[in-house]
């Protein structure tokens, strides 16, 4: 068993696992917002937005909920391009992502 475990960086150093992840929507809709809202009443929900604008919401086959600051089009690329995890300094320096 010589396969690596994938992380995928969805903002601030937190990371999930690829291999669990469903799908990567936008947070901005009605829907998603009723997920995120049911997902906090199961004790389902992760926020990983350190206090930042929800952006993204990666879902999960053990029906947890991810919030992240990065926008599904950045967490889709890292996905296609295997950039999965950067440090923050690579982050902000390559994609001008705001880090604090």
């Amino acid at each position: 068993m010589d396969e690596k475990v994938k992380l995928l960086n969805i903002g601030h150093g937190n990371m999930v696992l690829v291999d669990r992840i469903i799908g990567i929507v936008e947070a901005s809709s009605l829907p998603m917002k009723r997920l995120k809202e049911r997902a906090f009443g199961e004790n389902l929900l992760v926020d990983a937005t350190k206090g930042r604008k929800t952006r993204s919401i990666i879902i999960t086959d053990s029906k947890h909920i991810f919030l992240s600051a990065l926008n599904s089009k950045a967490l889709n690329e890292r996905l296609a391009t295997g950039k999965l995890h950067r440090t923050a300094s690579q982050l902000e320096f390559e994609e001008g992502e705001f880090v604090s």
